[in-house]
């Protein structure tokens, strides 16, 4: 079997188990869970057997929020907010399918001011968001490819108040089918060009009438190894697929953005730790607000 070969059957098998763990009844999103832009070159690479610990702190900043149509609303929106999310990672030496598994779990810290003139909102708020469990994870490292797939549930333990825009916690679970492969166009693997797909699926609020719809979700990234450092380019995109659902709902539209800017890596060896920096612009939003992402992440090894 080929590589190319070997690589279309993996992807069959990918396309295979989003299908298997996404289909069901259809939810709505309005917002999304997963913080996009976490991830960029080799995305899709998870690490062997051992014990990670990663640190990401994410900037974000808007004033611009756009309609359905993609056109500017004028409301005096105001955005920003920093986040520090502790992952912890552990990958065991047992083998699945040829993949080796892994289970991790994402603990975020944040903090959001918002303002919102035409509302008269004005709030800021800080605590620990919604915990992610990952208990299934499966990766594939060949000498030309890596592939990971992937299935977690958010759960609802951030601080919740339906009547606070600036609440920390969404108050809803969601389950989240994660594929992806990194793909090296040299037997160095110095040329990169991943692709990391994810599909929410929102259950319903647990204080308001109002279930997400589902999102798609896709991060990618670009890049080429320098002696310790990875250089290049990375993005993301988000669409909002069904429309949400309740009495309490506040759109019936579906939104959408994009995403993209440069990443810069560098490998510690002394510490056996990688620093990651990554700036995102945002562009082509519809139904939502459009920024920019500041990304700083630290990866340490055990």
């Amino acid at each position: 079997m080929n590589f190319y070969s070997d690589i279309k059957k993996k992807f069959i098998l990918i396309a295979a188990l989003i299908t298997i763990l996404t289909t069901g009844a259809a939810f709505d999103a309005l917002a999304v869970d997963y913080p996009l832009g976490s991830e960029g070159i080799k995305a899709a690479s998870f690490p062997g057997p051992g014990f990670y610990y990663v640190m990401y702190n994410n900037y974000y900043t808007a004033d611009t929020m756009r309609d359905k149509d993609g056109d500017k609303v004028n409301n005096g929106f105001d955005v920003k907010s920093y986040a520090m999310a502790h992952r912890f990672v552990y990958v065991t030496n047992k083998k699945i399918f040829g993949a080796d598994y892994g289970m991790n779990v994402i603990i975020p810290v944040v903090n959001v001011n918002l303002e919102i003139d035409a509302a008269n909102i004005d709030g800021d708020s800080t605590g620990i968001g919604d915990i992610t469990l990952e208990p299934l994870v499966l990766a594939w490292h060949k000498p030309q490819q890596d592939i990971t797939i992937s299935l977690s549930m958010l759960i609802p333990s951030g601080e919740y108040d339906e009547k606070d825009a600036v609440s920390i916690g969404g108050d809803h679970y969601n389950i989240t089918a994660t594929a992806g492969t990194t793909l090296f166009f040299d037997a160095e693997r110095l040329w990169s060009l991943s692709l990391l797909a994810r599909y929410e699926k929102h259950f319903e609020n647990r204080v308001l009438d109002v279930t997400y719809g589902d999102d798609v979700l896709v991060e990618w990234g670009f890049g080429r190894s320098i002696g310790l450092f990875d250089v290049g380019v990375s993005g993301y995109a988000h669409w909002q697929i069904t429309e949400d659902e309740g009495s309490d709902r506040t759109s019936d539209e579906l939104d959408r953005v994009y995403a993209a800017g440069p990443e810069v890596n560098l490998a510690v060896p002394q510490i056996k730790s990688q620093l990651r920096l990554k700036y995102y612009k945002e562009f082509g939003a519809k139904d939502t607000k459009e920024g920019d992402a500041l990304w700083f992440t630290l990866v340490k090894a055990f």
